[in-house]
């Protein structure tokens, strides 16, 4: 009878301690509805207040779950790029791409980026709506989430009437634009049937363009063949046109990328608006 008791209380043991593991294994995914939109405003990096790590615009993120688009603010600088969230709450977002402006605030930017794209955190959401990021036992970002509709901050679906307008570049591969246009720099006015028409630094260009999903594709540019004193900047500007770029709208900001950087940053004409 003893024998039997001490199996029995085995047995017992062993099914409690397997319940307990598969309760611990078992992770319940966050409900993609709870994050979608944004935005999700930086409250610590790595340990530290957002207020002390930042002394200009707080850093911040939106979720796009149709496209896995994820995009914000790095304090400065706007950032996008593609995302996966796991079923067991495993993200990672390894390729982000910013724009290159040149920041007036001490910030740590680099650092909230680099924890950002760290492949393969862990991610939670407490009840009380903090939204945390961590690697191992280590929490690296943690957020809260923002009572303001995230309009400017998040990165539109790109098409022809959204973009319309005139442009003024803003930033070339992150080179000096004081150099590359030394009167002024290259523009760009974009019309909803297709066209398009500037100035590249010092000749008036035109072309089309096409547009599928957020894929922009120039067709051949045809410039007029003034004499220039540099043709360096409209030389850079213009090749750039030539191959197909992805496409993102920030607000009054229009920036190109090619295969995750950024190569081209606009800004929108205020004599437009």
């Amino acid at each position: 009878m003893k024998h039997f008791l001490k199996s029995a209380t085995f047995f017992v043991t062993l099914l409690t301690l397997a319940f307990v593991v598969q309760s611990c294994n078992s992770v319940k995914p966050i409900e993609k509805a709870q994050l979608e939109g944004g935005p999700w405003v930086l409250k610590t990096l790595k340990g530290e207040a957002a207020q002390t790590a930042f002394s200009g615009e707080i850093p911040n993120v939106n979720f796009d779950f149709s496209k896995n688009l994820l995009s914000g603010s790095g304090g400065c600088n706007r950032y996008t790029g593609g995302f996966t969230l796991s079923e067991k709450n495993i993200f990672s977002a390894p390729q982000l791409a910013s724009t290159m402006m040149a920041c007036m605030h001490a910030n740590k930017e680099s650092e909230f980026l680099a924890a950002l794209s760290t492949p393969n955190l862990v991610v939670s959401l407490s009840k009380e709506g903090q939204l945390t990021f961590s690697e191992g036992k280590n929490v690296l970002l943690e957020f809260e989430k923002s009572q303001k509709t995230a309009t400017s901050e998040v990165i539109n679906t790109v098409n022809a009437d959204n973009i319309s307008g005139k442009w003024t570049l803003a930033s070339i591969e992150g080179e000096d634009m004081a150099a590359l246009f030394p009167d002024k720099p290259a523009s760009m006015e974009i019309t909803a049937d297709g066209k398009v028409f500037g100035n590249a630094g010092c000749n008036t260009y035109r072309s089309t363009f096409t547009l599928e999903e957020n894929t922009i594709k120039f067709g051949p540019a045809m410039s007029t063949k003034m004499a220039c004193p540099s043709l360096k900047g409209e030389s850079l500007f213009l090749s750039k046109l030539s191959t197909p770029l992805q496409a993102a709208l920030t607000g009054d900001k229009l920036t190109f990328l090619s295969e995750g950087k950024v190569v081209l940053e606009f800004t929108k004409d205020t004599g437009d608006k």
